[in-house]
């Protein structure tokens, strides 16, 4: 019996109106990080966003990395959970193995047009089907099912077939 193995990505976006703390601490540090890594990108100071950055000096895309080590410690600090991220009934949240940051705009001297974006992947897990907006799944050492509702900040991140034997009972 063949069962696709999936691991999902989910997108957390990040500007000067998302809510928390967390949100908060990844938005200011995140921000002072580019102001300060940019100056590489722009000695002249003449450029004043991101896409400029990039579009005049294509290293300046070095700094979806360099910037993501100033939240850090505060990804650290979610123990491997994806915030705001749980079941359909809110009983599971689900955890990740990596994540990735980047910047999606930023301007050095307008804060409030600073948005960033956090990547959460998941384990490996057990897609036993799609059922409307959701994803039936199981963690790939349990027996144990969940659901997962769609949305537009989900996306399967691995998709692969694997050999699942079923258990039997020989009386």
């Amino acid at each position: 019996m063949s069962k696709p193995i999936i691991s999902l990505v989910f997108k957390q976006t990040i500007n000067n109106s998302t809510p928390g703390r967390f949100a908060k601490q990844v938005f200011d540090d995140s921000y002072i990080e580019f102001q300060m890594q940019s100056q590489v990108y722009n000695p002249d100071g003449n450029l004043t966003t991101f896409a400029e950055l990039v579009t005049n000096q294509p290293k300046a895309n070095s700094l979806h990395y360099k910037v993501g080590f100033a939240i850090g410690l505060y990804v650290k600090e979610l123990n491997q959970l994806i915030p705001d991220t749980w079941d359909t009934l809110g009983l599971i949240q689900l955890s990740f193995v990596k994540h990735q940051f980047r910047i999606i705009k930023s301007n050095i001297e307008q804060k409030q047009h600073h948005e960033v974006a956090i990547l959460y992947y998941t384990g490996p897990l057990i897609l036993h089907c799609i059922l409307g907006d959701c994803l039936l799944l199981g963690c790939t050492d349990a027996t144990d099912t969940f659901l997962v509702k769609l949305d537009s900040n989900v996306s399967v991140a691995s998709y692969q077939e694997e050999e699942v034997i079923a258990a039997s009972n020989f009386g």
